[in-house]
This record gives structure tokens, sequence and C-alpha cells, in this order.
């Protein structure tokens, strides 16, 4: 009996990975939420109504007053939330105004402004390096907004209406933070009276100006309702996500258990037959194997719900402070987030363990008496084969549809998510031809060198096609995973990169104003640290005249030394000395255009390029066409390229300091966008196959699991071959050379699958949303890593049922036992 539980050890475990995962990403869903609803509720506490303007609109301040004055408020609270351009250090910025300090707001250090020319900031900015005294820039993104040179003058702790988020930010007063972004008005009023919430509420509804379309009059309570809603929206994506992989971990933990019972019944073939001597009947011996499910699953899950709560305690202790959501400090177990993995946990443990328990039906009373080896079958069904080739097709069509035929994101994913499920099922399906016949064909080339153990494991996937596609059925499903979303995100990140060096073909520029960028300005950014090239543009107003029409337009120039701070030189195809990009109405390529100033013109030959918008009535020429038209023109514009390998964040600070001289600077970098979202993706990517190493770990059980199994089939074999001549040592390395035939099939097919996958997927996800140029890229390092890993896992996962199989005495099993 003890001898058995130990066998059931590798089921405990699948149980125990899978449960944890799930149960720990329910427990960090219910966590994320109930820290999103304590802030967001923080943030109304001590009002009674909220009066909130949606982006279209602000609540004017007139609006303000008027509040004030009815009856029954005591308070009025204005805030903005917006964000600023920090020009000094080329990067956006949270602004508020100034935060009152009897709502949770502190004051760490220095004073609270005072006037319009100061600021205050928050800790995390004076953790960057700003420092009281210190003088920032700060413009905003309208038109006409302009920039302010402001002082720091103190520190301060923000309470919780303003935004909560990990972010620097700024505070100053709302008649310059209004001015900054362009638009009069707050974006939320706090009001505070007697007489309850519906009282102040309905007071307050009767200024006039609050009926406008886009803004509206809440309760406290009705205001945190929606503020939570809206928070939680993008939660239930991570939540999803988060459990897709849960329930593949319990899926694949559900191939272990049913090897795992399947070995069980193997064992206890005697027993079983006993039983049925006896008056056993088959209900009786089916529930004495579902019992043992039925234990295996529950301690598995309680095991699994503990070690998931520990997990995403570790996680919310870890990665709490550096999340955009300040976590709490403990996390949050809901009824939900252990019934569930409870549920799921021995559900599947159940489900996994019927067709062994149906099998267990089948041992004949005769199997007491006289052992009954089961006999390997080379047969498939053919309705298995058609079951298979028809999933694998239609799925295969639903995914080509959805990479290249869909229009939109949302049917792309549907389609691409259903026909991936459906080609995966069909392959499952017919691993059992693909397997045992790739494991043959790679046996045969591996016989030549392992000799008669390599050819001999090469015969046992041929004799046993179930059992062989059962093996490494496991393995399969974690390689698939793990190279569709490796090359998934590379593809992925590729194609972004290249649209992001189209839309933005440099890494920085640097605008002067009404200032010119003199020599020793392009000089010195030249020579920044991590910059690989800088160019000034030159720029003009000039005449253009084609086709009897005449048109005033601004004319820039490209040299050599511009191009070279290109990533990508596209947008300049067809510009020369003899050619112009003209973007102008009436303006078509061919036409003959000329450009005149001062006295002096040149013709050209037009190039309009693809998509282009007419009204921006400009030119692109070459500088030396441009001087000699405009031989004063002056460059109020120099484009930046970083080196290669350098980090954006760094080189962008030390363009700042470069630049310091030159207070007219403005300098804007595109690369930090870049910058983000290769961490975005490296993130992704390190979660996801965090994830999927537990399928892996789980597949090493279940292909020890199967050879286990084995074992116990061929031990009458596995006596003969001993008796024939096979050392030990021989009989050790027949079951390594059969895992690791078996698994290079996996990886194989997983290789491939997994990379159509990654391609399908990338294609539904870009494709769909409008980057028509995709770019496939295959992360060979991390395939060969995969692989490399796979393959010690399958010959790992065979040393103990070798070491078993060659323990077996020859004249033990011919005897028969």
């Amino acid at each position: 009996m003890v001898h058995e539980r130990r066998r059931l050890l590798p089921t405990l475990m699948a149980v125990v990975l899978g449960v944890a995962f799930l149960a720990a990403t329910l427990m960090m869903s219910a966590t994320i939420k109930s820290s999103i609803v304590s802030q967001t509720s923080a943030s109304v506490d001590g009002a009674d109504a909220v009066v909130a303007a949606d982006a279209s609109t602000t609540v004017p301040a007139s609006a303000v007053s008027q509040m004030r004055a009815r009856p029954g408020v005591s308070a009025v609270e204005p805030a903005i939330s917006t964000t600023l351009q920090r020009s000094d250090r080329a990067s956006v910025i949270e602004a508020h105004i100034t935060p009152a300090l009897d709502h949770g707001s502190t004051l760490v250090s220095g004073r609270m402004p005072r006037g319009a020319g100061e600021v205050a900031v928050n800790p995390l900015a004076a953790d960057s390096g700003v420092k009281i005294g210190q003088k920032i820039s700060l413009s905003g993104f309208s038109e006409g907004a302009g920039a302010r040179r402001l002082t720091v003058v103190g520190v301060i702790d923000p309470g919780p209406r303003v935004s909560p988020n990990n972010d620097q930010q700024v505070y100053l007063d709302a008649a310059t933070l209004m001015s900054l972004r362009g638009e009069q008005g707050y974006d939320t009023v706090y009001v505070t009276g007697s007489g309850g919430q519906d009282a102040v509420t309905s007071a307050i509804k009767s200024v006039p100006e609050l009926a406008a379309e886009g803004i509206t009059v809440r309760t406290a309570d009705q205001q945190r309702q929606v503020l939570a809603d809206n928070a939680l929206a993008g939660s239930s994506a991570m939540t999803g996500f988060m459990t897709a992989f849960a329930m593949i971990a319990l899926t694949v933990g559900a191939i272990v258990i049913v090897n795992t019972f399947g070995i069980l019944v193997a064992q206890r073939a005697g027993s079983l037959a006993l039983a049925r001597c006896v008056g056993a009947t088959k209900a009786q011996v089916r529930r004495s194997v579902l019992a043992d499910a039925l234990e295996v699953g529950l301690a598995g899950s309680v095991i699994g719900v503990a070690v998931g709560a520990g997990l995403a305690q570790l996680v919310v202790s870890v990665a709490g402070n550096s999340t955009n959501v300040l976590l709490d400090r403990w996390v949050s177990v809901s009824v939900a987030s252990v019934a569930i993995p409870l549920a799921a946990g021995t559900l599947v443990t159940l489900l996994a363990a019927l067709p062994p328990a149906r099998r267990a039906t089948r041992v004949p009373p005769v199997a007491a008496l006289s052992p009954v080896v089961a006999e390997p079958t080379r047969r498939v069904g053919r309705a298995r084969l058609a079951t298979g080739v028809a999933l694998f097709v239609l799925g295969a069509a639903l995914l080509a549809w959805a990479a290249t035929g869909a229009d939109s994101m949302a049917p792309a994913l549907l389609a691409g998510i259903t026909g991936g499920l459906m080609n995966f099922a069909g392959v499952l399906v017919l691993a059992v031809v693909l397997i045992p016949r790739l494991a043959r064909a790679i046996g045969r080339a591996a016989g030549r060198i392992g000799g008669m153990p390599a050819e001999l494991a090469a015969e046992n996937a041929q004799r046993n096609p179930g059992r062989a596609a059962a093996t490494v059925s496991a393995l399969l499903v974690g390689v698939t995973l793990i190279v569709m979303t490796a090359v998934g995100a590379a593809t992925g990140q590729s194609t972004i990169d290249a649209t992001l060096d189209k839309q933005f073909p440099f890494d920085a520029s640097v605008s002067t104003g009404s200032q010119p960028a003199g020599p020793a300005m392009v000089q010195a950014i030249d020579r920044t640290q991590g910059v690989a090239a800088a160019g000034a543009v030159p720029q003009a107003q000039l005449s253009l005249e084609s086709s009897g029409r005449s048109t005033t337009v601004t004319a820039q120039g490209y040299g050599p030394q511009v191009r070279s701070a290109f990533r990508d030189t596209t947008p300049l195809n067809g510009l020369d000395d003899r050619h112009a990009l003209i973007q102008a109405p009436g303006v078509a390529s061919g036409d003959k255009v000329t450009l005149s100033t001062g006295g002096r013109s040149v013709t050209l030959s037009a190039v309009v390029p693809e998509g282009a918008d007419t009204s921006l009535n400009s030119a692109t020429l070459t500088t030396a066409t441009l001087t000699k038209v405009a031989p004063g023109a002056q460059a109020h514009l120099v484009l930046v390229r970083y080196a290669d390998g350098t980090a954006s964040a760094d080189v962008t600070s030390a363009l700042t300091t470069a630049l310091a001289p030159y207070p007219s600077a403005n300098l804007s970098s595109a690369s930090d966008q870049r910058d983000q979202l290769e961490q975005i993706i490296t993130i992704m990517m390190v979660l996801v196959i965090g994830l999927l190493a537990i399928s892996v770990i789980i597949a090493l059980v279940g292909v020890a699991n199967t050879l286990g199994l084995s074992v116990l089939e061929r031990t009458r074999e596995i006596g003969l071959l001993r008796a024939l001549g096979l050392t030990r040592r021989q009989i050790r390395a027949m079951f390594g050379h059969e895992a690791v035939q078996e698994s290079v099939a996996a990886i194989i097919v997983g290789l491939v699958l997994g990379s159509a996958y990654g391609i399908a997927g990338a294609y539904a996800l870009l494709g769909s949303e409008g980057l028509a140029a995709m770019h496939v890229a295959i992360p060979w390092l991390q395939l060969a890593g995969v692989t490399v890993i796979a393959l010690a896992a399958g010959w790992v996962a065979s040393v103990i049922p070798g070491r078993r199989a060659a323990r077996i005495s020859p004249a033990v099993a011919l005897a028969g036992e």
C-alpha cells in the first residue's frame, strides 16, 4: 500500500503545481481589485458629491464659485490631472494643481508654491535628481501653449485625491496649469456639505453650468463605483492571461495523471483480478481507482491552494512597490480564490483517472492465476485518423484567415485562438502516428552511433504507438507553447520596431524655436556619449510654382549628415539634387516645380510621397540644392541617432546635460518609446516562460511515468533481452535512447507548430491593426536553448525507469512472476 501511494506522488505533484498557479492567479487578481477599490474609495473620502468632466470638456471656474455659494455646501475642492512635457528632460510628467494638505497630502521638505513661477514635486521626482531651488521647464501639448521655467520650492507626498500612480509628478497653481495645457476649467470637483450625499448633490445640481454635456454630478458612493469599474476594466485581461496558463498547467497535469493511474492499474492487475475472483464487481473496482484519484486530487488541491497563497504573497511583497498599482500589504484570499482551485484540481484529477479506471474493470479474473500480458498494437483506428486530419485542416484554415483575412483585432483573436486550439487538438490526435514514425527515423540514424540499444528503442516506439505518443504528449504541449511565445514576441517586436523606424526614423530631435541651431550646438550634440550621428536641418520659406500655380512652402534641406541620423531612410526615397519631395496642393509626381526666393530659383522634378498630406505645404530638398536657392537658410532642427546597444534613457540624460548651455533647445526622444516596448516584451516573456516552465516540469514527470509503465508492460521482454546477452548498462541505454528519440520527435513537431502559431498570432494581432509590413523574426538562440533543455529533460526522465528495468532478473522475468 505504501508502495502504491509512493507511485501516486507524481500525480500529487502535477495537481499541486497546476492548482498552485490557478490559486495564485485568482488571489493576485483579488488583491489587485481590492487595492484598486480601496485607492479609488480613498480619493472620494470626505466628499459628499463629485462633479466630473469627461475628456471633451471641463468644469468652468465660474461653476465652482456658484457651488461654493449653494446652501448646505461647506467646502469645494477642484482638481486638475493632466500630462505636460518636461522639455529640459525630454520626458512627460504628470501635473496636478497644488494638493490640499488636509486630505492626506504631506509637505516632505521646502514649502508650498505661492506664485505662478513656483512648483512642487513628489518624492519620486525628487529621487530622480530634482532639487529644491532648481529650475525646470514645462510645456503643454496644445498649439501655442508655450513653455514655462519654474522654480522648485518643495517636495509633497500627495494624498489620495492626486493620482496614486508611481510616476513623477509636479504640482503648481491652477492658472499656470490651465495656461500650459491650453484649456480653462477643472477636471473634477469634490464637494462637502451638510444633510447627506443626496442633499448636497441636489444642491449643486441647480448650478446651470453643470447641466452642460460632458459634465456629470454624482454622489460620492456613485463616484466610487464608477472609478472602481473603470480601474478594474484593464485587470480582467491580465487575470484571463494568467488563468489561461494556469489552465494549461492543469491540462498538462491531466495527461500526467492519466499515465500515472495507468501505471497504478498495471501494477495492481493481479490484486484487482484476485478481487474479481472473490466477488468484486466492475463497479467496485472502478470505485477503488476513483477513490484513490479523489484522495490525491483533494490532497493535491489543498496543498496547491496553500502553495498558491504563498506564491501570491511573495509576488505582492516583492513587486508591490514597483507597479503602478500600490498593492495591499497582504494578499486577499476570497472564497472564490480557494473554492475554484479546489474544485478544479479535484475535478481534473477525477476526469483524468476515468480512462485508467475503465481499463481496471477489464482486468479478467483469470489474471489472478496466470499473468496476462497486454499485447502492444501497431494499428491506429481510421476514425481517429479522420478526426485528427479534420481538426488539423479546419484549425489551419481558421489560423490562416485570422492572420491574413481579418480586418480587426477582435475577430482575428477569436478565430486565431479557436483555430489554434483545433489545430493543436488535431496534432495531439495524430501524435500516435507522427511521434512513432519520427522517432523511428531518428532511431535509424541514432542506431549507427548508439548500436543495438538505439535500434531497439526505435523499434519499441513502433510496437506501441499509443504509448510512444503518451510518453511525450505533455512535453510536446510545453515546447509548442514556449516556442509560440518566443517566436510571436520576436516577430511582434521586430514588426513594431520597423514601424517605429518609419514613424520615427530618427531617435531624437532637438528644436530651437526662434533661435538657430549653430555649429557649436550641433558639435556638442554629436560629441555626446551614446550619440552615433547628428545633423542639422536648414530651413527656409520658398515660393513654389507649378502648372501656373504659386504657393509658399516651408523647405528643409537634408544632407549626408542628416541622412546618417535616420534609422530608416525610406521617407527620403527619390530625393536627390534633381528631385524634391513635395507636399503641396495640385502637385503630382513628375511635375516640374520651380522654387525661388530673393531672386534665386531652381527647377526640379516633384516626387510626392505615398499618402502625402498636401495641406502641409512643405518641400524637402538636398542641402546642396537648398543652399543654391537660399544660401542664408538657418537650421532650427537637429536630428539625432543613438548608438546601437546604448540605453536610451542614459543618452537622453547625457544630451540634456550637453544642451544645458542652450536654454532655447527642446529635446524630444522617440527612442524612449522603443525602450519601453522592449521592457514590456521582456517582462511578458519572462512571465510567460516562467509559467510555461511549470508545464515542462510536469511534462518530465509524465515522461518518467510512461516509461515506468513501459517497464511493467515489458518485464518479460526485458528479461529475454537480458538472457540473450544485453547488459544492464545496455538496458539503461535503451530506455535513454527511447526517451531521447521520442523527445526529439516531440521537439521537432513543437518547433514547427510553435513557430507557425507564433507567426500567425503576431499577424492576427498586428496585421489586423494595419501594420501591413510584417517582419518575421525567429529567435534562433532561444529555440536552441529550448531544444537543449527539452532533450536533457527527456533523458533525465528516463534515468529512474532505466535503472528499474536494469534490475530485472532474467530468471524472474522469464518465469512470468
